[in-house]
């Protein structure tokens, strides 16, 4: 996916559904987000919930970190491009998202920013691996967003805590294109702030 789709993507999607249980993945289906975030899965059930997504039209990225019962390796990369088929990947590891550049696969580079030092650090790696993305947490401080948007020519997201319509919005003023949430009442909101947004 070019750069421009990728932005266009995220920024036509002010709200990303976090999906942290299976058992909400109806209701995330349901939803007006295009994007969903598996954040959740295992080696018995994670090709049946991309493919649920894919079905409905939906972008899914499983968040590599949070899978159970696959070792992350290359050969792991490279099956879940072929076989599990996800429109891309969720990681706060460098070498993840190398090999998954290499398959093709779009990549969303977590970063937490616990303070100045991790800030740098997360910077730094960002400008050189070049992930489509970055998921900046916690997502509740404006600042923080603002000086990654500055250091970065990357499209970001934000994630962590993410609970109402203003935390959403002040994300988006201080540079996010999205939020990404596991709060359900907010997956009822996404039309509403993408009307604000236009």
């Amino acid at each position: 996916m070019s750069t421009q789709k990728c932005f266009l993507m995220f920024k036509n999607n002010p709200i990303i559904v976090a999906v942290r249980d299976p058992r909400d993945l109806q209701e995330a289906l349901k939803s007006s987000s295009q994007i969903i975030f598996l954040l959740t899965g295992n080696v018995f059930n994670l090709k049946k919930m991309v493919d649920l997504c894919t079905k409905s039209g939906k972008y899914v990225f499983t968040h590599l970190d949070l899978i159970k019962g696959y070792s992350q390796d290359s050969y792991f990369i490279k099956y879940l491009k072929e076989e599990i088929k996800p429109t891309g990947i969720i990681t706060t590891k460098n070498n993840i998202i190398t090999r998954a550049k290499q398959e093709n696969l779009m990549t969303i580079q977590r970063l937490f920013l616990l303070d100045s030092s991790a800030m740098d650090v997360s910077i730094d790696s960002a400008r050189k691996i070049k992930p489509d993305a970055i998921e900046v947490l916690p997502g509740l401080v404006p600042k923080l967003i603002q000086q990654v948007r500055k250091e970065v020519n990357i499209p970001i997201v934000t994630g962590g805590f993410i609970q109402t319509e203003d935390e959403v919005r002040s994300c988006l003023v201080a540079g996010a294109l999205s939020s990404s949430t596991s709060h359900k009442p907010l997956w009822k909101k996404i039309e509403q702030i993408r009307t604000d947004q236009e």
